[in-house]
């Protein structure tokens, strides 16, 4: 747990607490601490009240070493007493994708491409852009002798899988049966030509997606939105709720459909309440209980 081990000037940067900017700081620590949290326990109870037990015990006793020293006794009573009312919320975000029971990560869809909602009818994709890309650009960096794997008309199979979301390597190459080296040389080409961008990692963590244009949605300005309005929540969980309202395509959806399956419904509704009041999407209708939402049009491709 190196990420979250914070120097001994840390929580002055934010003002004198506990005003509101050193909550939310607080609650940035709890959330991020909570992620690394589970991510360390190797092996967590099937059961969900023992899995969920173990899971605050730990974040306990991770707050306490951290923090020892590096703050007041009356600010670590404060994030004590927080934790009480925070735990109930954060844990259902970050639980259902990082820790399923047995501590086993559970398997993706075909070739690891990640299993989003089929929300949209009409795709993600805007198809005539990339086949007029196809037709002239592609020519610069893909093979064109039939028996190669990697042809241009295969392509927007492999985009429509993506759904506008993030992929790795790995998923690239599985998907037309490629080494990774030569995997990782297309790619590179493909970005250097503009089909694709990076998300400006290293390593394990590099990523890759199908550029804006070719999109029915903003996507790159749509993350940074989210990230900024969900600055409190673990990275992880603001990304993937933005690859599922790419996902959309722009479309309304229930939702229940927005979010994470698994997450309690209390947790979506809270979501959707936030992006709404900030003009991410808008209501389309309400029944009973369940609204309808979209994403607002400025967060739509023109055209």
């Amino acid at each position: 747990m190196q990420g979250l081990r914070p120097s001994a000037g840390d929580w002055g940067a934010a003002g004198p607490w506990p005003g509101p900017d050193q909550e939310k700081l607080d609650r940035a620590l709890v959330a991020g601490l909570l992620l690394e949290t589970i991510l360390d326990i190797p092996d967590l109870p099937d059961d969900d009240q023992a899995r969920t037990g173990a899971v605050k015990a730990r974040l306990k006793y991770n707050l306490a070493t951290y923090l020892a020293g590096r703050v007041s006794l009356d600010h670590f009573r404060s994030l004590i007493h927080n934790l009480e009312r925070w735990f109930p919320y954060y844990y259902p975000l970050v639980s259902p994708a990082l820790a399923p029971k047995g501590g086993k990560v559970e398997p993706a869809g075909a070739c690891g491409l990640p299993e989003l909602p089929a929300i949209s009818s009409h795709g993600v994709l805007r198809e005539q852009e990339l086949e007029d890309w196809l037709a002239g650009g592609a020519r610069e960096v893909l093979p064109q002798r039939p028996h190669r794997k990697l042809l241009p008309a295969r392509l927007p199979e492999f985009f429509r899988r993506t759904q506008g979301g993030w992929f790795r390597i790995g998923d690239f190459q599985a998907h037309f049966g490629i080494d990774r080296k030569t995997a990782w040389e297309y790619l590179q080409k493909l970005r250097a030509v503009g089909l694709l961008e990076h998300n400006g990692q290293r390593s394990a963590a590099v990523r890759y997606c199908l550029a804006d244009r070719f999109l029915l949605v903003r996507a790159g300005d749509l993350r940074q939105e989210i990230a900024g309005l969900l600055g409190d929540l673990p990275r992880e969980v603001a990304r993937r709720l933005a690859d599922r309202l790419i996902a959309t395509g722009g479309e309304a959806f229930w939702e229940d459909r927005g979010g994470e399956p698994a997450q309690p419904p209390e947790v979506r509704k809270a979501l959707t309440s936030r992006l709404v009041a900030a003009g991410v999407l808008k209501l389309v209708m309400q029944a009973g209980r369940s609204r309808m939402v979209r994403l607002s049009p400025p967060w739509l491709q023109p055209g």
